[in-house]
């Protein structure tokens, strides 16, 4: 054969070498890999509050350790999901007959939630409490509608911080109230009361008092 004729099939069988290599050349493997689960924001807040780390490798319902009161003061085991989806119910409405209370395995902390009607709307409080002291060591609260500058400023540190430190106290009124230099509400703690909001401080200070007592066959 002449070379004029084997440089064309010389050069074809390389042609088809290369596409018999590019055919057997497997091609980029795609995985799919599980996104780590998005704790809601209810979630979130309750660890926060109890020190529960929100790491991707720990399972965080596991950590909870979660328990239900009703009106009649009955106390039962619950798990998380159902514990948060009571705070979501009262978060939204300020209403429910059964309240939960979150703790974890090991702690000796408990959170327990309140909610009253107040001025404008639906006032509510999240209290950290010491199970064996009974000492409130957190006191955050929350409001739909009450009157900034007024009202709202249950929210402000200067109003929660004169919570925080007590003793809860099941037979009287853990606070009293002190609006402006008189003692609208006797109690063991006084607090004073926010300036041109007596209404919203006056229900504050009886929501915890009404609630704080409610726990007591939780506590004891």
């Amino acid at each position: 054969m002449k070379a004029t004729y084997l440089i064309p099939l010389v050069l074809l069988g390389m042609w088809n070498c290369k596409q018999q290599d590019k055919k057997s050349t497997p091609g980029p493997i795609s995985i799919e890999v599980e996104k780590p689960r998005k704790q809601s924001q209810e979630m979130e807040s309750i660890s926060q509050y109890l020190g529960i780390s929100l790491s991707d490798s720990v399972d965080i319902e596991s950590q909870f350790h979660c328990w239900t009161i009703d009106e009649n003061e009955n106390v039962a085991n619950v798990d998380v999901s159902n514990a948060i989806n009571l705070f979501k119910k009262i978060s939204k409405t300020g209403k429910s007959d059964v309240y939960p209370i979150f703790g974890t395995k090991t702690g000796k902390e408990v959170l327990v939630i309140m909610s009253n009607q107040g001025f404008g709307g639906n006032i509510r409080g999240a209290f950290l409490i010491d199970k064996s002291s009974l000492e409130i060591k957190k006191v955050e609260f929350d409001h739909v509608a009450e009157s900034e500058g007024y009202g709202a400023a249950i929210t402000l540190s200067t109003f929660e911080s004169q919570f925080e430190g007590t003793k809860v106290n099941f037979s009287t009124n853990t606070y009293g109230l002190k609006q402006n230099g008189k003692i609208i509400i006797p109690g063991s703690k006084l607090v004073d009361g926010i300036s041109g909001a007596t209404i919203t401080s006056r229900l504050t200070v009886e929501m915890i008092n009404d609630n704080l007592k409610k726990y007591k066959v939780f506590f004891e």
